[in-house]
């Protein structure tokens, strides 16, 4: 069993999500460059880690440890060795939950629905209809710009704006919002989802209260047949009367 196994296995990731309804639909990859800067975040809180780490022990070695008992300075030995180790094995694991976090991108778009997964140790996944979409949006900070990404924002009715850091951690998305996250075609997929959304709605399948709305004259025509309905009904059941 290989390492990316292994870590699957430990973490226990479930196998790739079931398409969203409809016809099949087609797969969108976070782009590569999404992965090199999630890798450059990660190493800068690294290099951070291990100048903190730096400083401690430069700062331990210029104490004055004469006056310390051998089992302190015993300690703080053992506490510099195992803090180093700790930043070796945290490195490691930061690594590879980071390039997980990036092959297991789940973006799927049928003619009905979409669905995306996202996440390694804590798994977000969700589904929203095309007929529900009332929002599609893009975008592109500077780091992105430069490197030739950006993210798609699919907004169904009833969500309110959302944080601009809330959308960049991408932590806590309210299930009406869905994001395309660091891809390279972010113009396309926009496209793709807009077409969806016009079809599903010309065929009948968007807010009912858009289809069945009544219009003034037609309220008027059914107020003007059932006055009539109900004149010929008091002819019937009092015919000395007349007709009104």
């Amino acid at each position: 069993m290989s390492m990316r196994d292994r870590v699957l296995s430990f973490l226990h990731v479930p196998p790739s999500p079931e398409p969203p309804p409809g016809a099949p639909p087609r797969v969108f990859r976070a782009a590569p460059n999404f992965f090199r800067l999630r890798l450059l975040g990660f190493a800068l809180t690294q290099m951070l880690a291990l100048g903190g780490l730096v400083a401690a022990v430069f700062f331990i070695r210029f104490m004055d440890t004469t006056r310390m008992p051998q089992a302190v300075v015993w300690l703080v030995e053992i506490a510099e060795v195992f803090g180093l180790l700790a930043l070796v094995f945290q490195a490691i694991a930061g690594f590879w939950l980071v390039r997980l976090d990036y092959e297991l991108r789940w973006y799927m778009l049928s003619d009905r629905a979409i669905r995306i997964r996202e996440g390694i140790t804590t798994i977000r996944e969700k589904t929203i209809a095309l007929a529900n979409v009332q929002n599609i949006s893009v975008h592109q900070g500077p780091l992105q710009r430069v490197l030739g990404i950006a993210d798609v924002e699919v907004k169904t009715a009833g969500g309110g704006s959302t944080g601009d850091g809330q959308h960049r951690k991408g932590l806590g998305d309210p299930m009406h919002v869905a994001y395309f996250r660091g891809v390279d075609n972010a113009s396309e997929i926009r496209d793709l989802v807009r077409e969806g959304v016009r079809r599903q709605r010309g065929a009948g399948l968007g807010d009912p209260e858009e289809h069945h709305q009544e219009r003034p004259d037609d309220v008027r025509e059914a107020a003007s047949e059932l006055l009539q309905a109900a004149r010929e009904l008091r002819l019937v059941v009092h015919p000395e009367r007349g007709r009104v």
